[in-house]
């Protein structure tokens, strides 16, 4: 099932999309918006999977959303005007659909952006090399190295994984990434954070210290973060 949002300010192309994705069985709308402002808001608190995005709108494009912020969805630009499909492509958009959008081309496109997302790989491990793992951020995979990391923050749609000397964002959601860590290095500590335990500096009632970052603890990882910190001497 694919997560969706529509984004186009005019209200009957809205609602043509909207009946197309009613009509499509792996598809669920989450929210159908007139502009990216709004769809930013969307995108901060609900997890979307896949964006339906017109281009031509009032005050922002949907080419310069796109370039002016991170965004990791799956996009299907849907729009009168052609002239903005190399643009389209140079973004890696999974498709380019010209209004009027048949029900048969746009099931086509949903069925591309299934594949995609189905079948995405953002995290690479080698069992040979547990050491370090490849994520994918920037459309490139980059290599990590398991002991630099400090801890993993989930933000709905990817993570961020904060190492020593940087952060990667990637698509993908914080259980795909703890099931390839070593439980003897990593404790999940929240549901939004898991951290690296030789980096915990200090722990409190509430929170975990790692080097200037403060991190919540929540009542559920509480006992276990306290077996941790017994462990080791605080």
């Amino acid at each position: 099932m694919l997560n969706c949002l529509i984004v186009d300010d005019e209200p009957l192309a809205r609602q043509q999309i909207e009946a197309y994705v009613g009509r499509v069985p792996f598809l669920k709308l989450i929210a159908s918006v007139r502009n990216p402002a709004i769809a930013k808001e969307v995108l901060h608190t609900e997890l979307i999977d896949l964006i339906f995005l017109d281009i031509q709108m009032p005050q922002t494009s949907g080419i310069d959303f796109l370039k002016n912020n991170d965004i990791f969805q799956q996009i299907i630009f849907i729009t009168a005007f052609p002239e903005y499909a190399l643009d389209g492509f140079e973004l890696e958009a999974t498709d380019y659909l010209m209004k009027p959008v048949t029900y048969e081309r746009f099931l086509k496109a949903c069925e591309k952006a299934l594949v995609k997302v189905s079948g995405s790989e953002t995290i690479k491990q080698n069992k040979e090399h547990p050491e370090f793992l490849y994520v994918k951020c920037n459309q490139r995979f980059e290599k990590v190295w398991i002991d630099d990391i400090l801890f993993i923050e989930s933000m709905l749609n990817y993570i961020n994984i904060i190492t020593i000397n940087k952060k990667y964002t990637v698509y993908s959601s914080l259980k795909a990434i703890e099931s390839g860590l070593s439980a003897n290095k990593f404790i999940r500590i929240h549901k939004s954070y898991v951290v690296a335990i030789n980096h915990i500096q200090a722990i409190d009632n509430s929170h975990v210290h790692v080097v200037e970052y403060k991190l919540p603890v929540s009542r559920s990882n509480k006992q276990a973060v306290l077996q941790i910190a017994s462990a080791l001497g605080f």
